[in-house]
């Protein structure tokens, strides 16, 4: 109700949005700005207890094909609120809070399927192993900002610029693979260690990542057709790479029977830090690593930059714009040409003759 009466009366009064706070809802697209690779992991039966992280790409064994697969987690949709404070006309602050999810990204693996032939050693199979992979993320970003304007309050459009830090608290990213054994079938071997492979095998890897600082900003423009209701468009973009903390795989299903305790802790689990050495729980560095401990490697780095724009709602939380205050020269309707005042004459005593 109370929004319909400031529509109506639209060529009222326009008083000073500042200095003031600003309340916004926001949500808009993204997409990746540059090519960029996409860290997947990697199933290779030719060396079956290896676990680890790749440039994700769509492979072809029998045409010996490897095509990378280039883009970014910055690629999706996102919903965002923020709440700021403007000083004046030109410059302010604002911190926003917003969740980002990614466009699903995917590739098709085909490679030879290897089997250990009667001394041990990896041998093709004469079937494949058939792959579908993908990669998608969720995100929750603080981004703290300086806000300048051009709004003075006679302006029903102003333009704003908007630059400051990208803070994701909370990402995960989560890799399912659907794999199907094509040209032959599962057999004990495979379902055993170091394999675990059906005839259908499902896995879910979550990699949930570190805390780091990215950088961000937006170009748009402000649509004000009443006191505290205004509408912005902006052009926005973000520079941010991420590294993970621990990769935890969550399933690994093989022909509907659950085998990820039968792998054990050092390949259900990675940890991810910043160098390995003879120390560390890795076993191509550390003969002696330990298979009942989480494995240790050197993270690789997710991409999260992008380019997109957003669109939303601005509400200005000041006591001046719901109240009717005299000396703001600010009115927008159509001029009134003024009346001059016209004088009053002077009513002239009549006198009469003396006798």
């Amino acid at each position: 109700m109370l929004l319909a009466i400031c529509i109506k009366d639209i060529n009222a009064q326009i008083v000073p949005n500042f200095p003031g706070f600003t309340f916004r809802w926001a949500g808009g697209y993204a997409w990746a700005p540059t090519a960029e690779n996409i860290p997947a992991p990697l199933i290779n039966t030719l060396t079956p207890a290896i676990d680890q992280f790749a440039n994700l790409a769509n492979i072809n064994a029998p045409n010996s094909t490897n095509q990378l697969v280039h883009n970014s987690f910055g690629h999706g949709f996102n919903l965002g609120l923020r709440f700021g404070y403007m000083f004046n006309p030109y410059i302010g602050v604002d911190l926003g809070v917003s969740y980002a999810e990614s466009k699903t990204i995917s590739a098709y693996q085909q490679t030879i399927l290897y089997q250990p032939d009667s001394a041990g050693n990896a041998t093709p199979s004469g079937g494949y192993l058939d792959n579908t992979i993908t990669a998608k993320s969720q995100s929750l970003v603080l981004s703290p900002s300086v806000i300048f304007a051009y709004s003075k309050p006679k302006y029903k459009f102003y333009p704003y610029l908007r630059a400051g830090l990208a803070l994701p608290v909370y990402t995960v990213i989560t890799n399912k693979l659907d794999m199907v054994m094509d040209g032959v079938g599962a057999t004990s071997t495979s379902y055993a260690a170091p394999y675990f492979l059906g005839d259908i095998t499902t896995a879910t890897y979550q990699t949930v990542t570190q805390f780091t600082v990215g950088f961000n900003g937006a170009v748009g423009v402000v649509y004000r057709p009443v006191n505290f209701i205004n509408f912005f468009a902006e052009i926005n973009g973000q520079y941010l790479n991420m590294k993970g903390n621990y990769t935890l795989l969550t399933e690994w299903t093989a022909d509907g029977n659950d085998m990820l305790a039968s792998r054990g802790p050092y390949r259900e689990e990675t940890i991810y830090v910043k160098s390995l050495n003879s120390q560390s729980n890795n076993a191509a560095y550390n003969p002696n690593y330990n298979p009942n401990q989480p494995k240790q490697d050197v993270s690789p780095v997710f991409p999260f930059s992008n380019i997109g724009f957003n669109i939303g709602v601005q509400v200005v939380l000041n006591t001046k714009v719901f109240k009717d205050q005299d000396g703001f020269d600010q009115y927008r309707g159509p001029k009134v040409k003024k009346v001059k005042k016209v004088k009053k004459k002077k009513k002239v005593e009549e006198v009469k003759p003396t006798q």
